[in-house]
Parts: C-alpha cells; sequence; structure tokens
C-alpha cells in the first residue's frame, strides 16, 4: 500500500515537473510581437469637440499607435472636457490617473512657470513665426523641466491665436474692449493682457462658456477661429476682430508616470505618434482657421480687421516686462531668442 501511495505521488510529481517544463517552453515559444506588444490602453483628455484641430491630433495619435502595435496599446479619446478641465487633467496626469492630454500651453504654466514665455502677449507676429520658434533649441529646456514636474511634453505645435469675440460691439481700438465681460483661460499673464486692455475678465471652464455667453454672464470669449465655429458661438456672439492677443500653441502631454511603465517599444512609438499628431495639425490649423473664418461670417458674425496694433502692443507691453522679470534668465533669453526670429 505505501509503495503504491509512493508511485503515484512519484508520477505526480513527475507530471508536475512535466507540466512546469511544457508551460516554460510556451512562453520561450509565444510570439515576438506578443511578448514585446502588451495591452495597454490610455485616455487622451482635451477640452474641445469632435470636430475641432485638437480632435485631428487626438486621432492621429490614437490611429498611429495602434497601427504601430497590432492594436494592442488602445487610446481612448476624451473630448469636451469629459475628464475636466486642463488643469485639472494635467493635475491628474501627475499622479497618473490620465495618461494623455493635449493642453494649450498656456495652463502649463500653473505647472512649469518657464512655459509663461508662451503666455506673452503678442510674443508672436504670425503662424509660420510660431512653427519656427518650436524649433528652437531652448524648446528641449522646456521639456526637461516639464518632466522634472512628472510631466512629458512629447510636442509643441498648432500655430493660432486667440481672437475677442462679443455679443456688444466691434472691437477696433482698446477702448472698445472697456467694461466687456470677457472669459478667459484664468491663465495669469492672459488675464493681465485683457485686464490692461480695459476688459472685465473671468474664467471658467471652456465647456461652460456657450451657456454664460447665453445667460449674460460673460459678454464675450478668445479663441482661434476653429474652436470659436466648433463651439457654436456665433450663435450667442455677433463681433470678432483679428486682434492676436495671445497665442493658442498647444502640447502633446503625457503622464511621466504612466510613460515609465511603458516598455522601451511603446515609449518611442507614443513619442513618435506625438510627433505625427502635432505635424497633422499644424498642416491642417492655417487653412481650417481661414475656412471657421468665413465660416462664421457667413453665419453673421461681423467681423473687424485691425490695421494697427500698436495701441494693443503698447497697453500690454508692462504686461510682458511684468512676467519677464519674473523669469529664469534662460527663459528670458528664449523669449529674447523668439523675438529675435522675426527681426531676422
Amino acid at each position: 500500500m505505501g509503495s503504491l501511495l509512493e508511485e503515484k505521488c512519484g508520477r505526480r510529481a513527475v507530471m508536475s515537473l512535466m507540466a512546469g517544463v511544457f508551460a516554460a517552453a510556451g512562453l520561450m515559444a509565444m510570439p515576438a510581437e506578443a511578448q514585446e506588444n502588451p495591452d495597454v490602453v490610455w485616455k487622451l483628455s482635451h477640452t474641445t469637440d469632435p470636430n475641432s484641430i485638437y480632435q485631428t491630433a487626438a486621432v492621429a495619435f490614437k490611429e498611429y499607435v495602434e497601427e504601430k502595435t497590432g492594436g494592442h496599446f488602445k487610446i481612448h479619446i476624451f473630448h469636451s472636457s469629459q475628464l475636466g478641465w486642463e488643469r485639472e487633467v494635467l493635475e491628474a496626469l501627475q499622479v497618473g490617473t490620465i495618461e494623455s492630454t493635449i493642453p494649450a500651453l498656456g495652463p502649463l504654466a500653473t505647472f512649469v512657470p518657464a512655459y509663461d514665455v508662451f503666455n506673452l502677449p503678442f510674443i508672436f507676429e504670425s503662424p509660420e513665426h510660431m512653427i519656427a520658434s518650436f524649433e528652437l533649441p531652448g524648446m528641449e529646456k522646456l521639456k526637461d523641466v516639464a518632466s522634472e514636474k512628472d510631466l512629458v511634453v512629447a510636442k509643441h505645435f498648432l500655430p493660432t491665436f486667440r481672437y475677442p469675440m462679443n455679443s456688444k460691439r466691434p472691437i477696433e481700438t482698446p477702448e472698445d474692449l472697456a467694461g466687456l465681460k470677457v472669459r478667459t483661460m484664468g491663465v495669469p499673464a492672459h488675464v493681465d493682457a485683457y485686464t490692461a486692455l480695459g476688459a472685465n475678465v473671468t474664467s471658467m471652464a471652456f465647456s461652460e462658456v456657450y451657456g454664460a455667453l447665453q445667460l449674460g454672464a460673460v459678454d464675450g470669449v478668445e479663441n482661434f477661429y476653429t474652436n470659436l465655429y466648433t463651439m457654436k458661438f456665433q450663435e450667442q456672439a455677433k463681433y470678432i476682430s483679428d486682434i492676436p492677443v495671445v497665442n493658442n500653441a498647444a502640447a502633446m502631454v503625457f503622464s511621466k508616470k504612466a510613460f515609465e511603465k511603458l516598455p522601451k517599444n511603446y515609449q518611442e512609438i507614443v513619442l513618435k505618434a506625438a510627433d505625427v499628431a502635432g505635424d497633422a495639425a499644424n498642416e491642417v490649423a492655417v487653412a481650417e482657421e481661414a475656412k471657421s473664418l468665413q465660416l462664421l461670417q457667413e453665419a453673421g458674425v461681423n467681423y473687424t480687421h485691425v490695421e494697427d496694433l500698436k495701441p494693443f502692443k503698447d497697453l500690454t507691453a508692462p504686461v510682458s516686462q511684468k512676467y519677464v522679470s519674473q523669469m529664469e534668465p534662460w527663459v528670458a533669453e528664449l523669449r529674447e531668442e523668439i523675438v529675435t526670429l522675426v527681426e531676422d
């Protein structure tokens, strides 16, 4: 009886050992793709609607990542502030509960003060000037300091400006802005710039602006033409002026915690995808802006072209001086390099 029991136990041990060997062999025989491409899901948040240029970038990013990983790395896009306002989402990126987002560069300065260089009024002269600035060496330093705040800035892009639109009157001079209740993103430099121009500035989530215009809680909003049109603000505000007080450059940003969890090949893919996404947005931005301005006018919005921007620039110059004086030397130097690009 004892020997029979020992024999059975021995057989079980051998079978268990063989099962382990076969399991190990099975793992060794797994396709390389299965080992290199684990299943991953990322959330990608942005604040604009599904017809926006931000969505164009988001879709390009998603398609590139999913194609290059054979569908193992899924990107779920959440548009229209579904996951929160830009600052809320950036906070979530820092702790790793949201993996990626496309914010305007303005709110980044809340987390990385060096980004205030983008928030200075009238720092860029044209879309071409902005794109050229994105290639300056100092932009890599910006990415480095963002990484220290647990944010991976993978790409700067979107050469667009934020134009004032309102429900009261045409804006031709700074005096026309006096007393208007204007919504901005709440970026301090933006608030200071519009305050210097005489506006009463308020801040709220972008998704709340339509209702605020409808109720008269605000008189105006500022953003690039495409966003203004796709958010249907033309239904509530009938005056717009091409005064590029501040810009609307954006970035593809990852959670550093989420990024560092990825295998190396996935890290390379998402960085390349950010380039692809940014380039896709840049390619359509200028044409989309022209098209959206036309559509705004066709919808009954009165467009004012302001030939002389000097009065606006003069009033906001002290705002620039204030923020430049607070910048680290290398950031102030980057600002000079940006300005010099136009002079050259």
